[in-house]
């Protein structure tokens, strides 16, 4: 994978496009109210890196209609590469929109379909490479997530510190995702895609495989738990998850998912670049 990650193209066409989208994007026009003008920080790519974008946002309230919402954080640890010092992983939070998403290797598009951000994604590379792909979007006007996944990235969704859902690993053989790319047959048709009922205060953690490689189930829970009793903030919560995953890709003793999936093949972590993205849906 040697594509160099980008995220989102903030040029006016695409701002003026998610101005005139917002009319019937925005699950909130369903809620009676009255509207304001805000200025809203679109970040992306790394933990600290933001680029302001004037938009013009409607903003609407309601005390008819409760409509959900995401508040989300994120870390991004690359591994130590000297002639790749960001490392291969990029991923964005459009708060705008909902949505958020990781990929491990390659350029992509936010819009609000995870789908069609796959097509788009694909159609407008021309760099060689390939890349994993995951993106999840709120649909709150319907109280539900819907997502999109190609290769070993993914999502976990946890419900009062339990995970009720963990999105399933494509792959040919151990160690071979599936992966988007001009240089393979891979294409956004094998994308897996879900909708799945989500509730108030539940909690969905999208990573790439460096982070499921290298974290179990149960740790994530009891972690999830802790940060729920500790009120940690989405930020907080993510930057856990990844140190304690940069921790174990160290660590060649540790009892981690890599290492069962290699069947004795593999013992300990695996070191790879690290995405955590945290999203509490209040």
């Amino acid at each position: 994978m040697n594509f160099t990650s980008k995220i989102l193209n903030l040029n006016d066409e695409y701002i003026q496009e998610q101005k005139r989208v917002t009319m019937y994007l925005c699950p909130a026009l369903h809620c009676a109210g009255r509207s304001t003008e805000s200025n809203k920080r679109l970040k992306f790519s790394h933990d600290d890196e933001f680029f302001n974008v004037e938009k013009r946002v409607l903003e609407f309230s309601s005390n008819e209609l409760p409509c959900l919402k995401i508040v989300a954080g994120s870390l991004y640890l690359p591994k130590d590469n000297p002639r790749k010092p960001l490392g291969e992983d990029a991923h964005f939070i459009d708060e705008l929109f909902q949505t958020i998403g990781v990929t491990d290797g390659v350029a992509m598009k936010g819009h609000v379909n995870p789908k069609r951000v796959l097509e788009e994604a694909y159609k407008n590379t021309n760099s060689k490479g390939s890349s994993t792909a995951c993106i999840v979007t709120l649909k709150s006007e319907k109280s539900t997530i819907v997502a999109a996944n190609v290769g070993d990235s993914g999502f976990f969704l946890i419900r009062k510190g339990k995970i009720i859902y963990k999105s399933p690993i494509q792959q040919r053989v151990f160690g071979c995702p599936y992966q988007l790319g001009n240089c393979n047959a891979d294409n956004p048709s094998i994308a897996q895609e879900m909708e799945l009922n989500v509730e108030k205060d539940d909690i969905l953690m999208v990573g790439t495989d460096g982070m499921l490689d290298n974290m179990n189930d149960s740790k994530i829970e009891e972690i999830a738990r802790r940060a729920i009793n500790e009120n940690l903030k989405a930020k907080e919560l993510a930057k856990k998850i990844g140190n304690i995953a940069l921790y174990n890709s160290f660590n060649r003793f540790a009892d981690t998912p890599y290492a069962r999936a290699s069947k004795g093949r593999h013992k300990g972590g695996k070191v790879d670049d690290i995405t955590v993205i945290v999203a509490y849906i209040q």
